[in-house]
């Protein structure tokens, strides 16, 4: 190996000790995934889309172009969710067909972690879709029935801007990957296990099962919501479980079995108050223990070791799309 080569391995070497990071040792699993059973697959079906899409050219870059590409949910039945579906589009401006990332945003802020993100890989010669999250929270307003509503409309979202990265020219449709940090992780999984033009995920700092998580989660980003429910319903914390456990079908644990895990790549946080170190690790058992980025750090704190996730992701896209 080069000198140049050996300071650049021990630079990151050094970067991913001083984050606590630990790279548990590679045991991808090898054995395809169960087949998707028939009312699954028909659960998160979708019509073809009638209405053409806007393209708005946001700004122009030096390696790549932003554009704003909104159309309606071909999908009817989420009206009152807004059913828009809203990206942003990082065209790489290198030559010949391209593969491209769709990034899951994480479930608050205006997006400035995500496109920093987005412009790293649209930098270096991927195109980049990053979806605009709609609401997903405990609303003291509605049943939490509605949650499972939400998470349907997120995955069938997703597989329709699939359908419009697979018609651009630019884009080679063999060579599709996805990318999310938390909530977006989360939404990685699952899409991973219904979408499979998908070929390669790097999951960051998700968990499951969902209920776990807002039921068990000690922030306060779902805490509050979580207390004003109760209060304004009058519920208990065991009825509330109860009916979370009824409703929601969308959920990384459940479908897991049929994740496509050969080429993904977690970060784990293992002192994650937000997720729950106990329900991160819940999911990676169940998606049969991918490669993993083990992390001594909290689910806020994890994000010092941004630099290190970003070029690791990027090497892992470069090496399976």
């Amino acid at each position: 190996m080069k000198r140049s080569a050996l300071l650049v391995a021990g630079c990151w070497l050094l970067v991913a000790v001083l984050n606590g990071c630990a790279f548990a040792p590679s045991r991808a699993p090898t054995v395809a995934p169960k087949p998707l059973p028939a009312e699954i697959a028909a659960y998160y079906s979708y019509s073809p889309r009638t209405a053409t899409p806007t393209v708005q050219l946001v700004r122009e870059r030096r390696a790549f172009r932003e554009y704003l590409v909104q159309f309606p949910l071909s999908t009817s039945g989420f009206e009152p969710t807004e059913p828009v579906v809203e990206f942003e589009w990082m065209e790489s401006k290198m030559p010949g067909r391209r593969p491209a990332i769709l990034v899951n945003p994480i479930l608050g802020g205006d997006y400035p972690l995500e496109r920093g993100i987005c412009r790293y890989f649209a930098a270096r010669g991927f195109h980049v879709a990053l979806i605009h999250r709609k609401t997903l929270k405990i609303s003291p307003e509605h049943q939490v029935e509605r949650i499972e509503l939400l998470l349907r409309q997120g995955i069938l979202r997703i597989r329709q801007i699939v359908d419009w990265m697979s018609e651009q020219e630019r884009i080679d449709p063999q060579r599709l990957g996805s990318f999310g940090i938390s909530m977006g992780g989360i939404a990685g999984v699952m899409s991973s296990a219904v979408e499979p033009r998908f070929r390669a995920h790097v999951v960051a700092l998700a968990g499951g099962s969902i209920p776990d998580i807002l039921m068990t989660s000690r922030d306060s980003l779902l805490t509050k919501p979580r207390k004003r429910y109760l209060e304004r319903n009058g519920m208990d914390l065991a009825t509330m479980d109860r009916l979370l456990r009824e409703h929601i079908k969308t959920d990384p644990i459940a479908l897991a079995p049929y994740a496509d895990t050969r080429r993904m790549l977690m970060f784990v946080a293992l002192a994650d108050r937000t997720i729950g170190a106990r329900n991160g690790l819940r999911l990676w058992r169940e998606l049969g223990k991918p490669k993993t980025t083990f992390m001594f750090l909290g689910h806020y704190t994890a994000y010092f070791s941004l630099p290190y996730l970003k070029y690791e992701s990027l090497r892992f896209f470069r090496r399976t799309l």
